[in-house]
């Protein structure tokens, strides 16, 4: 692949020497030269540096800078001749970027442009100079700087950022963004904390989405090296746990495991994120499942009914008429959520009696007069905190171990 070379260009005695050492040290196949109104005149003398030093110039265009002293114009201009290499069809993975020369604000626009456009390098010649100011063959030093890492910070910052926002999505598509210039088989090497932070995305999105198996998978590429880096505290660690754990259980044969603690601990913990985002449909959307979870999860494990397809012979005879009603054109009763919650009254469950609760019945009156339901009017965060601060007692009647269950599906907290 092509490879190309900006370079700055300034006017003082001697910087011939040291640009020509730079293009002999990269072996550019094209060059682009950042040059002023004044500073044009100096390719005559790196020519001659080139015949002296017997180092071939490769072919080489010229980039004006119209005002040397301004930063953003020298930036401007970097950008250009980095673009002007574009259409030459030299990535800017092949670029690097010589700043050595030329005035301060000519540097800095160079090395702005650099890491901005996705460089693959930026070097600064230095070294023993003689009386004339050149440098000293043999004495020559290149220090080269991967621009990628300088803007890498800012990307893990707001990755981070995202991240924590529960934006796992834009948070990849960022990484992702940044990351796809560079060889897809070197990025772990280059940037692990951020190739780390992408698969933490792909898990996590998953997993806020409840498709477990997706997120097992996903989990299963965040290995421990990743898991320490992000999480001293082990909680990602515990998070992998807890979804394989869960996904285990939602393939299994039997409802008795597919129908767990941890997928009522899950769903409430989904509820709660999405209140923290104020999304209140998203929340109570959930919180109605669960409570529809909550009463299918008792009939189940504490009478062997299962809400899909109830067991009439195990019907008290008070409800009995009242559920053959939900009887599909299948023959199979399958009951909604008040009726659960009938059913479980009627069984003597004390579960059941939450449909005395006047609070129970009015969180889930704002649920249905919604618009997310029945109705037309808004979700709001009253709505939301009502049916929330209803099911809650609820859920730790049927899951005792709720708040130690909540640490363990609870999201980390990244630094950047």
């Amino acid at each position: 692949m092509a490879k190309g070379m900006v370079i700055t260009v300034g006017v003082g005695r001697g910087i011939e020497h040291a640009i020509v050492l730079s293009i002999r040290n990269a072996h550019p196949d094209y060059v682009v030269f950042l040059v002023t109104e004044q500073s044009e005149k100096t390719l005559e003398r790196i020519e001659e540096a080139a015949k002296e030093l017997g180092v071939t110039i490769p072919p080489y265009e010229k980039e004006k800078v119209r005002d040397e002293n301004n930063a953003e114009v020298a930036f401007e201009a970097a950008v250009a001749a980095i673009r002007k290499l574009g259409e030459k069809g030299i990535a800017p993975s092949e670029i690097t970027v010589d700043y050595t020369t030329g005035s301060k604000p000519m540097s800095a626009g160079a090395l702005y442009a650099a890491i901005t456009e996705g460089c693959a390098d930026v070097v600064y010649v230095t070294g023993e100079r003689d009386q004339d100011g050149r440098v000293i063959l043999g004495t020559e030093r290149f220090f080269t700087i991967v621009p990628g890492r300088l803007f890498a910070r800012r990307i893990r910052i707001e990755a981070v950022r995202l991240f924590n926002a529960y934006q796992f999505a834009a948070a990849k598509s960022l990484l992702d963004e940044f990351l796809k210039p560079f060889p897809q088989d070197k990025v772990g090497q280059l940037f692990p904390d951020l190739d780390g932070l992408r698969k933490l995305c792909d898990a996590y999105r998953a997993w806020d989405a409840f498709d477990h198996i997706a997120a097992k998978q996903a989990f299963d590429e965040v290995n421990r090296a990743i898991m320490e880096q992000w999480s001293p505290d082990d909680q990602i660690a515990c998070n992998k746990g807890w979804v394989n754990r869960l996904a285990r259980k939602l393939q299994a044969d039997k409802l008795d495991e597919r129908l767990c603690e941890e997928l009522l601990v899950d769903l409430w913990a989904n509820a709660l994120r999405r209140l923290e985002e104020k999304r209140f449909i998203d929340a109570v959307a959930r919180l109605y499942r669960l409570a529809e979870l909550i009463a299918q999860f008792r009939l189940w494990h504490g009478h062997k009914i299962d809400t899909s397809d109830v067991d009439m012979s195990k019907v008290p005879e008070s409800v009995g008429e009242k559920l053959e009603r939900y009887r599909s054109e299948k023959g199979k009763v399958q009951i909604p959520l008040k009726a659960s919650y009938e059913l479980l009254s009627a069984l003597g469950d004390e579960v059941g009696r939450v449909l005395e609760q006047q609070e129970f019945k009015n969180a889930l009156s704002s649920r249905n007069d919604s618009i997310a339901a029945h109705g037309l009017k808004p979700v709001t965060e009253e709505v939301a905190t009502k049916l929330k601060e209803a099911i809650k007692p609820l859920l730790e009647k049927v899951v005792p171990r709720l708040s130690s269950l909540l640490n363990e599906a609870k999201f980390p907290c990244l630094k950047p």
